[in-house]
């Protein structure tokens, strides 16, 4: 029991200067760590590193809608926090009272960092301690791959000069947080990336997918590679995470009716499926995944826009039936108008945001899309709609601009809210102007302190918001070694 409320403290602390006086009793604490089967004890609790936690993928995006007149008729629903990325103000974010994506990602590093410190030290089986320093360095470049796609400009050529994060690679308090470059940002993740590879284990382990191994690895490159224009390198990593015999998508006609929630006053009944029941002990086993990760929102209300319920299939689109709820905004209170909510797991907090199958099918088929293979990305496409439609309809296209198009709107309609900012984002850096997004809002002013019902105002999010602001606290901490974004 000692031991284990050692290894909470240690993954209590934060990084930063702030924190001072913990860190500086760090030596301590670490003597308390002996063998290779504590470290591993830390990667084995995986709530501590499966949940993304962000603001603006919940609220910032085209995926998301909150009505003028669903906001007039329900005030009290929506805090002024949400609103601010919402609208995609700067000062409203950088003056929240706290950023927990930006510490919920550095407290995964620092644990990769304090195992990466200790796993020479420790006694133990060379295997497992080869195995444990490769999830350590998988968990560090994740996690600074999930920061860089927030906080820094997007990945392209042109921006490898523009402010990256800080590097922080080791648990020492005195080691700078002056913000690296892109470049350097981009270097350290493809360094440990590469140190990772070195596991192993080849394929996912069905009851621990939150360990690395090389199938997860292919697929987490298949994404990187895809989001740095890098086609050729991010096709050849999707065909191998595709030999994978553990990870397998979910037919949807197989999920079974979950509990039902009756309202009154008015009277109404919402049908969900099984896993808007399902806790972490059964979610996290998530069969798709290559490597857990899940979006959070502490909200519990993803709000899709009509622009994005209008993708799907209503008939036939089983993503739509079963998590598409109309009439979820009853979970809230908010009657009038109707409004829907994406649920998938627990309640409604969580959708899977790690590298699965699906995900890896579609970044096979919009490199073969770009690349002029429009009829080899329907094939890939339609792997996926097999497992999704109640009855299923393949997806055609006539030419590349058309395939190009139809595998972002089915992209979109697999992984709504998780991948859409990172989308958006790739999109408005890549040499192909027609997945542009240009997300608008027509909403109320809003300022720090309030909404004013009789000053409608229209927002446009310009390509500089699309770097995230830094919290002010996070900056002030850093005694001024971290720098804002320009805006």
């Amino acid at each position: 029991m000692k031991l284990q409320q050692s290894l909470m403290i240690i993954l209590g602390l934060v990084l930063f200067a702030g924190c001072k006086k913990f860190l500086s009793e760090e030596p301590k604490k670490q003597a308390s760590i002996k063998t290779v089967e504590q470290l591993e004890a830390l990667i084995d609790n995986a709530t501590a590193f499966a949940y993304v936690t962000s603001q603006t993928a919940t609220f910032s995006t085209d995926d998301t809608e909150i009505t003028k007149e669903r906001y007039q008729g329900n005030v009290s629903s929506y805090g002024n926090d949400i609103l601010q990325y919402y609208v995609g103000s700067v000062d409203g974010v950088v003056n929240q009272a706290s950023d927990q994506l930006w510490t919920g990602e550095y407290k995964k590093i620092f644990t990769a960092n304090l195992i990466l410190a200790n796993i020479d030290e420790v006694t133990g089986d060379e295997v497992s301690r080869q195995r444990v320093k490769a999830d350590a360095y998988f968990i560090r470049a994740y996690s600074y791959w999930v920061l860089a796609n927030y906080y820094c400009a997007p990945y392209s050529a042109a921006n490898m000069g523009a402010l990256g994060l800080p590097l922080k690679k080791t648990v020492d308090y005195t080691e700078s947080l002056k913000r690296a470059t892109l470049q350097e940002t981009y270097d350290l993740i493809m360094s440990d990336i590469a140190e990772a590879q070195k596991v192993s284990v080849d394929d996912v382990e069905s009851r621990k997918a939150w360990r690395v191994s090389k199938k997860a690895i292919a697929a987490f490159l298949s994404r990187v590679h895809l989001f740095r224009g890098e086609y050729d390198q991010s096709l050849v990593q999707a065909e191998i995470a595709l030999t994978t015999t553990s990870a397998k998508l979910v037919d949807y006609n197989t999920l079974q009716a979950g509990n039902t929630v009756t309202y009154t006053n008015p009277p109404d009944t919402l049908k969900y499926v099984e896993q808007n029941d399902w806790l972490p002990a059964k979610f996290l086993y998530w069969s798709e995944f290559y490597y857990t990760r899940f979006a959070y929102t502490a909200n519990q209300w993803f709000m899709p826009s009509a622009s994005l319920l209008g993708l799907y299939d209503e008939v036939n689109d089983l993503r739509y039936k079963s998590f598409m709820i109309k009439n979820g905004g009853r979970r809230f209170g908010v009657i009038t108008p109707e409004a829907f909510r994406y649920t998938v797991f627990n309640d409604g907090k969580y959708i899977p945001e790690g590298p699965g199958v699906a995900e890896v099918l579609l970044n096979k088929a919009e490199v073969l899309a770009r690349k002029g293979n429009a009829s080899g990305a329907m094939d890939a496409v339609n792997i996926l709609r097999q497992k999704r439609m109640s009855t299923y309809i393949p997806l055609t296209a006539t030419d590349k601009d058309d395939a190009i198009k139809k595998v972002l709107e089915e992209r979109r309609r697999e992984m709504p809210f998780a991948m859409r900012w990172y989308d958006i984002r790739r999109f408005s850096v890549n040499d192909y102007a027609a997945d542009d997004i240009t997300v608008v809002r027509d909403f109320f002013d809003v300022t720090l302190t309030g909404v004013n019902l009789n000053a409608p105002k229209t927002y446009t999010l310009s390509t500089k918001r699309l770097l995230v602001p830094i919290n002010g606290v996070e900056m002030d901490n850093s005694r001024g070694q971290i720098v804002q974004n320009p805006y």
